[in-house]
């Protein structure tokens, strides 16, 4: 199994990821915690410091002639609807059932939680079991069935669809776009005083931001040289059940940038863990806590073969891109997210608010 050039950059894109969410202690699902039970943004402002950095360095690089991202999955001229949506309302559900997403998991992992460890493969071989495993006709039952097709505009982003409609170039108008969203986006972080009081967090959110545009920037040259078909950068679903793959079948191929984005990631927490004496060995409190991981890892890892992604992918990576899927993609996952919580936290389900209530009757 060779360890090329390309698995290097996804290995140092992945190590920044992973030392950034584990110092900043930056968690998607923590994040929308914060939002649903106590109305803290500030979890979220951090996703979006990161996202405007990423934006702002994507947008620029394309402009520049340094990244070119024809060929990602962001950019084909087609929404899947319906599988978008539907695969952020399970993937929320499965966060909500673990704690955290399947970029969450790796960086637990690195601290030493045996939980993530269990958990988080099963992400993988699910994802790849509905990819082109034994699970794969029930995907293809879902996906397709409300395409938005955007061939005139020639890309599913922002920027091409002003384009298309205004004229100009795409490549001005995601620039423009970018700027306005990152400006959006930056005053929203600077307005939260809890975010900058140890700077800790901003920090953290700036270089995970900036490990998105690395990917993007080394697949960039890696499709330009012939090492790769397609720019990626990352995302957490697909690429660990590749790398289960390529550990069990060794000879099969050399690692690519996902399979080295996860090992990075997990180096990256696992630094940082040490460095701050949080290297924790943790294990489930029992069967009950067992099962609802298990269930949680499966649920994510359908929920982002249907999407084409995860928080990471379709969050931050596609954000970046100024993919239109990716709001899909969010407003599922937080609205799974406030499911998940609703029932854990109270018992409660959407249909029990259509009982009349005793006062009523």
């Amino acid at each position: 199994m060779s360890f090329g050039w390309v698995a290097l950059a996804g290995l140092v894109a992945g190590f920044l990821a992973g030392l950034a969410a584990r110092y900043g202690r930056l968690c998607t699902m923590g994040a929308a915690e914060a939002l649903i039970v106590s109305r803290d943004a500030r979890g979220l402002k951090a996703w979006g410091l990161a996202l405007a950095v990423a934006l702002l360095a994507v947008a620029g690089g394309e402009a520049l002639g340094l990244v070119d991202i024809t060929t990602s999955i962001y950019r084909q001229p087609r929404i899947d609807f319906l599988a978008t949506l539907g695969g952020g309302v399970l993937f929320g559900l499965g966060m909500a059932a673990v704690g955290t997403c399947s970029f969450g998991l790796i960086v637990r992992a690195g601290g030493g939680d045996l939980r993530a460890m269990v958990t988080a493969p099963l992400v993988g071989i699910t994802a790849f079991a509905f990819t082109g495993g034994l699970l794969s006709p029930l995907r293809d039952i879902v996906s397709g069935w409300l395409t938005i097709e955007l061939t005139a505009a020639g890309s599913a982003d922002i920027g091409a669809v002003i384009a298309s409609q205004a004229g100009g170039t795409a490549t001005a108008w995601r620039l423009a776009a970018a700027v306005v969203i990152a400006a959006v986006l930056l005053a929203l972080a600077a307005s939260d005083r809890g975010l900058w009081r140890k700077g800790r967090m901003a920090f953290s959110a700036a270089v995970l931001g900036g490990a998105v545009a690395l990917g993007w920037l080394a697949t960039s040259i890696a499709v330009e040289r012939f090492d790769l078909d397609r720019v990626e950068s990352l995302t957490f679903v697909a690429p660990v059940g590749r790398l289960l793959l390529q550990i069990m079948i060794e000879p099969m191929r050399g690692i690519e940038f996902g399979a080295g984005s996860v090992i990075g990631v997990a180096l990256g927490a696992a630094s940082v863990a040490y460095a701050r004496d949080e290297l924790r060995v943790e294990a489930f409190d029992d069967a009950r806590e067992m099962r609802r991981h298990l269930v949680g890892a499966m649920l994510m890892g359908l929920g982002g073969v249907l999407a084409r992604g995860c928080t990471m992918g379709q969050g931050l990576s596609a954000g970046s891109t100024l993919a239109l899927s990716m709001p899909l993609f969010v407003i599922g996952a937080l609205f799974g997210a406030k499911l998940g919580l609703d029932y854990l936290l109270e018992g409660r389900l959407p249909w029990h608010r259509l009982r009349p209530r005793a006062g009523d009757r």
